[in-house]
């Protein structure tokens, strides 16, 4: 019902709508971390739900942001625009079946990889906040520099989630079940900060194609 009461109602301009999106998702951030630290104590449960609500708060930004595309000439911009709305969207549900992985795996004790590929996307979605207040008149130098940057730290979530794997198969610290557990939690949220980077490499495509104008 809330999904069609958005998209009855007139869309808001979309630099809003993205900037929303973004602090949505930067909060849903922060109740993972605190999930991260209470995966043993009755808080767990909450903040799993609070994951989700924020969620399905980010499925109703994008769906705005959709209704607000379809009122536009269709172009090549508007292509770039409707991928960047997606990969906004894909990083909510990143961090939403993160959560719901441990709600099915029930982990005793957080992986410091977790916690430092968490630590890496958070700052992936601050440096994105931080080009978005510029858009639709982002610079190209600026948004450049936001991509490289972002490249980088999916290069290192890249690296932390590879050095846990081997880590694990060479000393064979977690029982069988729990590591398997982790390997494909950590999997989602490494493939999380994938869709971060490309958010950032849409922006620059997107500021390119200003320019060609």
């Amino acid at each position: 019902m809330n999904d069609e009461n958005t998209l009855l109602q007139k869309p808001r301009p979309l630099d809003k709508l993205f900037k929303e999106h973004l602090a949505n998702t930067f909060e849903c951030g922060q109740v993972l971390r605190l999930l991260f630290s209470n995966l043993d104590t009755p808080d767990a449960y909450a903040y799993i739900a609070k994951v989700k609500n924020l969620e399905e708060n980010g499925d109703g930004l994008t769906a705005e942001a959709y209704s607000a595309l379809e009122l536009l000439t269709h172009s090549e911009f508007i292509h770039l625009t409707e991928q960047f709305v997606k990969r906004l969207d894909d990083i909510v549900d990143g961090m939403n079946n993160t959560a719901r992985l441990i709600d099915i795996c029930i982990p005793r004790k957080i992986e410091d990889a977790a916690q430092e590929i968490l630590s890496t996307l958070m700052s992936m979605i601050a440096r994105l906040q931080t080009e978005v207040e510029h858009y639709p008149e982002n610079e190209l130098a600026d948004v450049r520099e936001c991509r490289e940057t972002l490249k980088h730290w999916e290069e290192s979530a890249d690296v932390t989630y590879h050095e846990w794997r081997k880590t694990q198969r060479r000393i064979n610290m977690l029982p069988l079940v729990d590591e398997a557990n982790w390997t494909e939690i950590l999997g989602i949220l490494e493939q999380t900060t994938d869709a971060a980077y490309h958010a950032a490499l849409l922006l620059e495509r997107m500021a390119r194609f200003r320019l060609r104008q």
